[in-house]
């Protein structure tokens, strides 16, 4: 079992932790497929509609984005909990929550899945010519991208410590969707979906040096959220 049999009904933890380890990551795979599918063909979608008006795109793809995740945590969350993204996960572990095994295997679907998602919208859309976007080691960039998945991880443990099952989907949808509009970064905040972009075409593409710098902003706001959730939920012991 990944997560312990006295865990209260609520978002982001399986219904049923005895279900079978591989088919439980087989769904945080699948679901990280679809979305980084949404990212990537979304922000295609936006730039063909958007004329050149980056603003524009970048509301179509936000809304896009949060959509789909607020479908396939819905979906799919009483499966895997409906992560999707290895912040969640790998914070769950070092909550004690799950066991190192299931993480692993939850972050190596994650990862997976995403990249694959980013493959099958390139066919889609036929774009296998990408422009990635190269981020520069500009500290307002790392720092939004540190505040993005800050609040991020905020609003999913906040809604896990809160014990409310359905909070979770619609609360971090919205926040995606204002954190994408409303940061530089465009609120990748999900370290699967960076690494994917490497392999995405068009707005969402980053170099490796690009997401690798994503990556360590998004682990470094993770770990800031873990902070602040302690102190806001302190656990008894």
């Amino acid at each position: 079992m990944s997560t312990p049999t006295s865990q209260p009904a609520s978002c982001f933890f399986e219904k049923n932790p005895s279900l079978v380890l591989s088919r439980r990551a087989f769904v945080e795979g699948a679901g990280s497929l679809l979305l980084m599918m949404a990212v990537t063909g979304s922000a295609l979608t936006g730039q063909r509609l958007s004329g050149g008006n980056h603003e524009l795109g970048l509301l179509v793809s936000a809304f896009a984005t949060s959509g789909s995740l607020v479908g396939l945590i819905l979906a799919l969350g009483s499966v895997s909990g409906g992560h999707f993204n290895p912040l969640i996960t790998g914070l769950q572990w070092l909550a004690g929550q799950r066991s190192l095994r299931c993480t692993l295997s939850y972050i190596g679907a994650q990862i997976t899945g995403a990249m694959l998602g980013a493959l099958l919208a390139n066919s889609l859309f036929d774009s296998l010519a990408s422009e990635p976007l190269t981020v520069m080691l500009n500290s307002k960039w790392i720092l939004s991208e540190i505040v993005a998945t800050c609040g991020l991880m905020i609003v999913v443990f906040g809604c896990i410590r809160s014990e409310k099952a359905l909070t979770g989907p619609f609360s971090v949808g919205a926040w995606l969707l204002a954190a994408i509009v409303a940061t530089p970064s465009a609120s990748y905040a999900n370290p699967a979906i960076a690494l994917a972009a490497i392999l995405a075409s068009g707005p969402v593409g980053l170099t490796v040096s690009s997401a690798t710098v994503y990556v360590a902003a998004e682990i470094a706001g993770a770990l800031l959220a873990y902070v602040v959730i302690s102190i806001a939920y302190p656990r008894t012991p």
